[in-house]
């Protein structure tokens, strides 16, 4: 094949490509031209419908006190809770904001109630462990802000502990922490403060 037959054949494939390129270009416009008018009287619709009805938010229960008649007896008395709740370990805290095991912030229990889809719902899930300073953290957290290291799930930090080390967290009965930034005096077996999560230093 020499170079004069070769040139006819090779204009006639640069035109038909530019007639194929030509067409979808011309029905890339027509099908734009036809989906416009849908899409306007799609949006008319949605704008045509009243908005959902809003409710307001259910309050929560209120707590309950203890209240005690002031005459001779007979009175009523209803038992009250001040306890808080880690979410992370399911401790159960008294007077505290903090978890002396892993440093969560305490929530009041009636969040930690209503099973699972609620614990979904609300964001208080177990969260997530640092494995070096074993402090825990909210969902969404990568790495702990304390000392860098990755964060897992407290199923995960969990299951890699030691079945002895466990049970170490348990009180032991001997008073020999304190929290360096407010004095407070804590369990052998406690690691933070439960005021302001500070970590514990064991008293000399």
């Amino acid at each position: 094949m020499t170079l004069a037959s070769a040139q006819p054949m090779l204009v006639a494939i640069i035109g038909l490509l530019s007639l194929v390129i030509v067409g979808l270009v011309a029905m890339a416009i027509v099908v734009r031209k036809r989906s416009r008018p849908q899409v306007d009287a799609t949006t008319d619709q949605v704008r045509a419908l009243p908005a959902p009805e809003q409710r307001p938010p259910p309050r929560p229960r209120p707590r309950p006190q203890l209240v005690r008649s002031g005459g001779g007896g007979g009175g009523l008395a209803v038992a009250t809770s001040t306890a808080m709740v880690c979410p992370t370990c399911r401790t159960e805290y008294h007077g505290m904001a903090y978890c002396t095991r892993d440093a969560r912030r305490l929530v009041p229990p009636e969040e930690m109630l209503g099973g699972p889809l609620r614990a979904l719902t609300s964001g208080k899930s177990a969260g997530l462990v640092c494995m070096a300073c074993r402090r825990a953290y909210e969902p969404g957290l990568r790495s702990c802000p304390h000392d860098g290291n990755e964060l897992v799930p407290f199923p995960v930090y969990n299951a890699t502990r030691p079945r002895s080390r466990r049970n170490s967290t348990e009180p032991s009965g001997v008073i020999a922490r304190i929290c360096p930034v407010c004095g407070a005096k804590y369990d052998l077996n406690a690691r933070f403060c439960g005021h302001d999560a500070g970590e514990l230093v064991v008293i000399n």
